[in-house]
């Protein structure tokens, strides 16, 4: 990533990867995603949530009550972008690492070839996307405003040229966030030893 400049262009990012110099093109969501409606109840069920992403629900403390009948749950296979439909504009939406089902209430993006959708799993929780999708959801009040995906699909965002550069972005991404999680463990490591430590360390 040695390409590093202040731009005039604002189709062209300040920071890219070498080998990397096309601008970047105004794409509609739509043309890079179809929305899938795939329906089973045989795989494992999967949570959305604006903290942790796409997730495997039995990971979760929580305790899993689908209900009576998964019959309606949607299929995710693994690089599909998954929202929230009535917590989108809080950024609940992820491109997934695993293959399963989650629940109607949840939008499935499937896309296209062309699209990366790691790269796709850090655009899409932008602060002036999060501000679109809000004002395209509806509802009556912020409990139950829903963002359809004919509404996603009309949203304008800039995307690299190259499916290259989309993933070397989102792979960047990921490298970073498996970092951050190492550290945070090792921090937690840390202060439950120093704990430890002062509690033995005192009469």
């Amino acid at each position: 990533m040695a390409d590093q400049r202040k731009c005039e262009n604002d189709s062209v990012p300040a920071l890219r990867f070498e080998g990397f110099s096309d601008p970047w093109e105004q794409r509609r969501l739509g043309e890079l995603f179809v929305e899938s409606e795939d329906r089973s109840s045989d795989l494992e069920i999967l949570s959305v949530s604006v903290a942790n992403g796409i997730y495997p629900a039995s990971d979760s403390d929580r305790e899993i009550n689908p209900g009576a009948s998964l019959v309606n749950y949607k299929v995710v296979c693994k690089g599909d972008v998954v929202y929230n439909s009535m917590r989108m504009w809080q950024g609940a939406v992820d491109s997934s690492l695993h293959d399963g089902i989650v629940s109607p209430a949840y939008v499935v993006a499937r896309p296209v070839s062309m699209t990366a959708s790691r790269f796709f799993a850090r655009l899409l929780k932008r602060p002036n996307l999060l501000c679109q999708y809000q004002r395209r959801s509806q509802g009556n009040s912020k409990d139950t405003q829903v963002l359809k995906f004919e509404e996603f699909a009309e949203i304008e965002v800039s995307v690299p040229l190259f499916r290259k550069e989309q993933e070397a972005i989102g792979s960047l991404a990921d490298a970073l966030d498996s970092l951050i999680t190492l550290h945070q463990r090792e921090l937690e490591i840390l202060k439950n030893l120093k704990q430890a430590c002062l509690e033995k360390m005192f009469v």
